[in-house]
């Protein structure tokens, strides 16, 4: 607790920031160190008996209201927020002494049921000013929908909402596509990534099923196969080829297509009216979403295989049939 401004019961000397001080711990009475020590008591000991506690002289006398949706600080006599519109007249207004104990009496709770964000205020805005637009919305905005790892993306969407495209260097993106837009939810790249993917890696995975299950593989696709190895190996080279091209372009750019997708969406959830708390739900991370798109693309790899195979299966079959047909015409 801060004392500066207190008088010492003993000396009636102001307190400092310099000053030693103690506080009794039955009343809460804060001392001189040395004036306690000479004293060898509380100065208010007659408070012990009674129960009483030490009380400030010098509170301060400004109070406001806390939104309890959004933590914005609104003055006492407003009504609703000023921020997201929540009515807040019945919220308690409070001093900013009323803060300080309260935080100080969480922080002794680890286990405390009261939100974390009561105590602590974070420097959410790496001292960006909150309310500055970005574009047609507000770098709070920007910063809630962000979420998780604020303090990469907030400073790279500033420069780029100033200067527009930026390469920059995202290595999740560049080693894992689908799943670094998944899990930002941006649902349109994340399948995109991961049908090029596939497209990619396609002939090399003929190539790598031709060898490790031969025998399951029907005989004419199997010999077609062995007839085109090499030509299936050379594209096999091409596909790893544009697929390491196409990877280091999302390593540059995925950053800079994060920006254009959040903007977007911040736009389309301001036409909403859209409230803090939705805009942090709309937006943020989705590990589960990694999961969605693994198993998405697996199948689609898989069905790539099988159509490619029955594919040819199919043909072979038709053209025996059109062979067999003219010769029993002719």
């Amino acid at each position: 607790m801060d004392y500066i401004g207190e008088k010492c019961p003993v000396c009636e000397k102001i307190f400092t920031a310099d000053d030693d001080i103690v506080v009794c711990p039955d009343c809460g009475t804060p001392h001189h160190r040395s004036c306690y020590a000479a004293e060898k008591k509380c100065a208010n000991e007659e408070y012990h008996s009674t129960g009483r506690k030490w009380e400030r002289m010098n509170e301060t006398k400004i109070r406001f209201r806390i939104c309890p949706v959004c933590r914005f600080t609104n003055s006492p006599d407003d009504r609703n927020c000023r921020r997201c519109g929540t009515e807040i007249s019945d919220i308690r207004p409070v001093s900013e002494n009323d803060q300080r104990e309260r935080a100080e009496e969480q922080w002794k709770d680890t286990f405390s049921p009261h939100d974390n964000d009561d105590i602590i205020d974070p420097i959410k805005y790496l001292g960006y000013d909150s309310e500055e637009d970005m574009g047609g919305v507000k770098l709070r905005e920007v910063s809630d929908f962000i979420g998780s790892n604020t303090m990469y993306y907030l400073p790279k969407f500033k420069r780029m909402n100033e200067e527009g495209a930026r390469p920059s260097i995202n290595i999740l993106a560049m080693m894992f596509p689908s799943l670094f837009f998944a899990n930002r939810r941006m649902w349109g790249w994340a399948i995109a990534a991961a049908v090029l993917g596939i497209l990619f890696n396609l002939p090399a995975d003929l190539l790598l099923y031709a060898k490790e299950y031969v025998d399951q593989i029907p005989g004419e696709t199997a010999r077609f196969l062995s007839n085109n190895t090499r030509v299936l190996r050379n594209l096999g080279d091409i596909g790893l080829a544009v697929d390491i091209s196409a990877r280091a372009l999302c390593c540059f750019f995925s950053n800079w297509l994060y920006y254009r997708f959040s903007m977007r969406s911040l736009k389309k959830l301001k036409k909403r009216n859209a409230m803090p708390v939705q805009i942090k739900r709309s937006g943020g991370i989705k590990p589960l979403n990694m999961i969605f798109i693994l198993l998405i693309k697996y199948g689609l790899a898989l069905g790539a295989i099988a159509a490619v195979f029955v594919g040819y299966e199919m043909f072979s079959t038709m053209k025996d049939f059109s062979t067999l047909s003219l010769l029993i015409f002719r």
